[in-house]
């Protein structure tokens, strides 16, 4: 799917300065190391600030007290101060982010099938484009900035152009990040259609762009959502913060006897609902409840022979790690005491402040809890359509662990 050539695109982004007026910053802590080794981030407090500091995101050239260290996005306004572009002598320029673009379309050739139009194009710093984000949902490409500074320097315009020419989308749209309103606007091509059906190993879904949560859908599940088809057959399986339905549809698909989805939004149990329905699933086989999973756990309930628990990020910043490893216990705990003898608890988090380490601690203190007992059969994390940078484990962010309870 699309052109197998990229095609350039106008030059009218990033116009380089002559070398004696470019902005350069200089590291007041020795990162050299893990820099060259491919590190993405530095923190304001290893960063010498100018004296006359930009207003706004820009391209700079960094060092340190033994030589150049290669190119950065310089945001002045929050803790993260550089974004490693590349390690080379010469700045990046229009050519080189048109290869880095071409070359994530193409390191995604086996996600892209007649049963799969929907896949993350741009993984920010996984794909050497700090801070950008790049969703298709078939003909759909949603452009998202991860903060104020990549808003700034990334040209949505001129990465539209980009896709517009060089993949099968039609229309481009930009979508604010954790914003209360979740704010679309379209940025060039044909009026979207802001609700696709997308295929995803030949499973549809109905996906909302504007309400829905991140870019519309989590694409980066797709791997473990295929898992649980693989496994539910005959079994009753329980979805807790189901959204819009991606694994309950997928057990259903794999012949669950019957499937359960619990989400506090009753616009996700809805979605849920259509999506059962769009993949010819028999009505009598889902129930769709609009509770709070806290409150759906508390005390004596039903038993089920597989658990899917998928909670939101419950930490968006280190400070909050703590509460947010309590939350998990607790709600892992509560579902892994509705487990029968012998069936399975699968458990996620997309914390990227919980590491894996932690997560399996996590896993180990909520078994203790619930008096349980679990064997590990699978472990998993984001689909390759999400990928990391070697020397940044950091955004290894999604955790997806499936146990077998005795």
């Amino acid at each position: 799917m699309g052109l197998q050539t990229a095609m350039p695109i106008k030059k009218k982004w990033i116009e380089f300065m002559e070398p004696s007026s470019r902005l350069k910053i200089k590291l007041a802590r020795n990162l050299r190391r893990s820099i060259l080794r491919g590190h993405p981030w530095v923190y304001k407090e290893a960063v010498e600030m100018p004296s006359s500091r930009p207003e706004r995101a820009r391209l700079c050239q960094v060092s340190d007290g033994k030589g150049e260290l290669g190119w950065a996005i310089f945001d002045p306004h929050g803790p993260l101060s550089l974004r490693m572009l590349c390690t080379k002598k010469s700045p990046p320029n229009q050519t080189y982010f048109e290869k880095r673009f071409q070359q994530a379309f193409e390191i995604r050739s086996h996600v892209r099938s007649e049963k799969t139009n929907a896949y993350r194009l741009f993984n920010g710093e996984g794909d050497g484009l700090p801070g950008l984000v790049c969703d298709v949902y078939d003909k759909v490409a949603v452009l998202q900035f991860d903060g104020q500074g990549p808003s700034e320097f990334w040209d949505k315009n001129v990465i539209a152009e980009w896709l517009l020419k060089n993949t099968e989308c039609t229309s481009v749209v930009e979508k604010s990040r954790r914003n209360v309103e979740r704010k679309v606007e379209k940025v060039v091509g044909d009026d979207p259609n802001y609700h696709p059906v997308i295929l995803e190993n030949g499973v549809k879904f109905k996906v909302d762009l504007e309400l829905g949560q991140k870019t519309g859908f989590f694409l980066d599940q797709r791997d473990n959502r295929d898992y649980i088809r693989r496994i539910s057959s005959g079994k009753s399986v329980l979805n807790l913060f189901s959204y819009s339905g991606g694994f309950s549809v997928y057990a259903g698909l794999g012949g669950a006897a019957r499937v359960a989805s619990v989400d506090i939004s009753k616009g996700a149990i809805d979605l849920a609902l259509e999506n059962w329905q769009l993949n010819g699933l028999n009505p009598s086989l889902h129930e769709g409840l609009a509770v709070d999973v806290f409150e759906y756990l508390s005390g004596e309930g039903e038993q089920w022979d597989h658990i899917v628990v998928d909670p939101p990020s419950m930490s968006h910043s280190e400070a909050k790690k703590e509460t947010a490893i309590a939350k998990y216990i607790e709600i892992f705990s509560s579902a892994a005491k509705r487990v029968r003898p012998g069936g399975g608890l699968s458990l996620s988090s997309c914390s990227s402040h919980v590491s894996m380490d932690d997560f399996f601690k996590v896993i180990e203190e909520a078994l203790s809890q619930a008096r349980r007992n679990g064997r590990i059969v699978r472990v998993a994390g984001q689909g390759a359509d999400h990928p990391f940078p070697h020397a940044c484990l950091e955004l290894r962010y999604l955790k997806f662990i499936d146990l077998v309870l005795d």
